[in-house]
C-alpha cells in the first residue's frame, strides 16, 4: 500500500496539473508543450537520479548545484577550443574529484553529509567563478552543441533522450543489483546493514560519486543545450532535484523510495514551472507555489513510523 501510494501521489499531480493548465492557459494543452516538459526536464532528471540515492541512504548533497556550474563551466571552456570528447571527459572529471572528495570527508572523516556538501558547495562555486574570472563561457562546438541541440529520434530533443537513457540503466542498477539493495538497506537500518557485513562506509563513498558524476553529466548537457556555461547555473537544481526525490516517493529518512520513482517528481516539478510560466505568473508566486507543493509532498511521504522524535 505504501508503494502504491508512493506513485498514485506524483501521479494524480501530474494529471490534475495537466487539466488545470489546459483550463486555465488553452494555449499550454499542444505537442510543443510536451516537448517543452521533456527538455526543461532532462537536467533535472540526471540530477535527481544521483541525488534519489543519496537521500534512500538517509543523506542529502548540496553540492549539486554547484558541481553542475561547474562541470558546465569545465566542459564548455574545453569545448570552446578543444574536442568535444574532451569536452564531455573534463565535465564528467569534476564530478568524480568533488564526488569522491564528499565522500571521504563523509564516510571516513564522519562529517555529516549536509554539513560536507554545504561547505563543498561553497568551495565548488568559488572555484567555478575563479576558473572564468566570473564571466559566462560561449561555445561554437557543433559537435558539442549537437549532443543536446540535435534530434536524433522522433523528434525528441537529444537532452531528453540522454537523460531517460541514463534514467532506465540508473533504475535497473538500483533495483537490481548489489548495489541498490545495499543502498536500500543501508537506509533502512544503517547499524543493521554494517552487522550484516555490508561495507557502509565504502557504500556512503561510492553513492557521493555517483551523485556527483550525475551532477557533471547534467552540467555537460545544460551547457551544451544552451550553447553556453554561465556562473550559478546550476544553483536552482540543488533543492529542485531534492523536491523532486521526496515527490516522486523517496523518503528523507531513506530506505523506502527508488529512481524509477524520481522520474514523476521531476514530471510534476517541471510541469508545474511550464505551466506557471505558460500563464505568465510572476516568478516570485512560481517560488511561493513551487516552495508550497515542497512541503505538501514532505508532509504526505514522509515515514513518520521511522521517526521517533521531530526536531
Amino acid at each position: 500500500m505504501r508503494g502504491l501510494k508512493g506513485v498514485a501521489l506524483p501521479i494524480g499531480a501530474i494529471i490534475i496539473l495537466l487539466i488545470l493548465f489546459s483550463l486555465l492557459a488553452p494555449s499550454f494543452f499542444q505537442p510543443n508543450t510536451a516537448v517543452t516538459i521533456l527538455r526543461e526536464s532532462s537536467a533535472l532528471l540526471v540530477v535527481a537520479i544521483g541525488m534519489t540515492f543519496v537521500v534512500l541512504m538517509g543523506s542529502i548533497d548540496l553540492s549539486v548545484g554547484a558541481t553542475v556550474t561547474l562541470a558546465g563551466l569545465v566542459s564548455a571552456t574545453v569545448a570552446k577550443d578543444g574536442s568535444w570528447i574532451l569536452a564531455i571527459l573534463a565535465g564528467i572529471a569534476v564530478g568524480v574529484i568533488v564526488g569522491l572528495a564528499n565522500g571521504v570527508i563523509f564516510a571516513y572523516a564522519k562529517v555529516p553529509s549536509f554539513l560536507t556538501t554545504l561547505g563543498m558547495s561553497l568551495v565548488v562555486g568559488g572555484v567555478g567563478l575563479w576558473f572564468v574570472g566570473g564571466r559566462p563561457v560561449q561555445v561554437f562546438n557543433l559537435d558539442f552543441t549537437n549532443i543536446s541541440q540535435g534530434r536524433f529520434l522522433l523528434g525528441l530533443p537529444n537532452i531528453a533522450l540522454w537523460a531517460i537513457l541514463l534514467w532506465a540503466i540508473i533504475s535497473y542498477v538500483g533495483a537490481k543489483t548489489r548495489f541498490g539493495r545495499y543502498t536500500f538497506a543501508i537506509g533502512g537500518a544503517e547499524v543493521v546493514s554494517g552487522l550484516a557485513g555490508i561495507p557502509i562506509r565504502r557504500m556512503k563513498l561510492w553513492v557521493l560519486v555517483l551523485s556527483g558524476v550525475m551532477a557533471a553529466i547534467a552540467g555537460v548537457l545544460l551547457a551544451s543545450r544552451i550553447g553556453a556555461a554561465t556562473p550559478g547555473m546550476g544553483d536552482r537544481l540543488t533543492l529542485d532535484s531534492i523536491a523532486a526525490v521526496v515527490i516522486g516517493g523517496t523518503a528523507l529518512t531513506g530506505g523506502v523510495g527508488g529512481v524509477h520513482r524520481t522520474i514523476l517528481g521531476v514530471l510534476v516539478i517541471t510541469t508545474l514551472s511550464v505551466g506557471l510560466n505558460t500563464m505568465g505568473v510572476a516568478p516570485y508566486l512560481q517560488d511561493i507555489i513551487q516552495g508550497a507543493v515542497v512541503i505538501l509532498a514532505v508532509a504526505l511521504t514522509l515515514d513518520r513510523s521511522k521517526l521517533t522524535v521531530i526536531k
